[in-house]
């Protein structure tokens, strides 16, 4: 059974670099950490690559986090998933995460969010990668795009009230600034492509929340996905 518990009742620790190739860091209460194989993740944490970097991070029941490079996400929430700490929003801040929900992670009580300055993705158990830049795209700054291998996401763009779609396997989703834009995907980034192999049974997988690159001109953070 996993419940939600407030942030400052939750285990501190939330996974594990499960693999890392290339350099990584951690910021962790005003302290920037060298990222190495076993170290723990913790709520709160800020966790980026360097340029043709990867890296993984380990859940229970072999969920997974995983960033590719020149990426950043933030641990922003957690919950426990059978008495272990687990994240349950994350934020993607640039870059490419690849996500994988497995087990206990996956039950009717839970729900796993990424979130980007322009989206709100919900999981409803599945495995899926998504992309956010600030890159110009027809005059928007803001970008995420997501792509399900599995499973659906329930993609959320900024409009007043939001609108959401649930993107199925094998389906793809761009939002650019507060709107869908049809046509956009993220073509091949999986594992492969994101520089790591994974070994049998790992899974991979990244959740962001919301954090800087905001607006056109860079105005306040708006949300951009969850996923159930």
């Amino acid at each position: 059974m996993a419940a939600a518990v407030p942030a400052a009742h939750a285990q501190n620790t939330v996974g594990t670099i499960t693999q890392v190739q290339g350099t990584a860091n951690i910021q962790r209460n005003g302290a920037t950490i060298a990222v190495l194989t076993n170290m723990p993740v913790m709520l709160h944490d800020t966790v980026a690559t360097d340029a043709n970097s990867s890296l993984v991070i380990g859940l229970v029941d072999n969920s997974s986090l995983q960033l590719g490079a020149s990426s950043t996400i933030t641990i922003d929430n957690s919950v426990l998933v059978n008495g272990v700490g687990a994240p349950s929003r994350v934020g993607l801040l640039g870059g490419d995460l690849h996500t994988v929900i497995l087990g206990a992670m996956r039950g009717s009580s839970t729900t796993f969010e990424v979130n980007t300055p322009n989206a709100i993705g919900a999981v409803r158990g599945t495995d899926w990668n998504e992309h956010y830049d600030t890159k110009d795209h027809h005059g928007c700054r803001q970008n995420t795009k997501v792509d399900v291998d599995d499973g659906t996401v329930q993609v959320c763009n900024t409009a007043n009230p939001p609108e959401c779609k649930d993107i199925h396997k094998g389906e793809h989703t761009t939002v650019r600034c507060g709107a869908f834009w049809e046509g956009g995907g993220l073509g091949v980034v999986g594992a492969s492509a994101l520089g790591i192999g994974l070994a049998g049974g790992v899974g991979v997988g990244i959740a962001a929340g919301a954090g800087a690159f905001n607006g056109p001109g860079g105005g306040p953070p708006t949300p951009v996905s969850k996923t159930k």
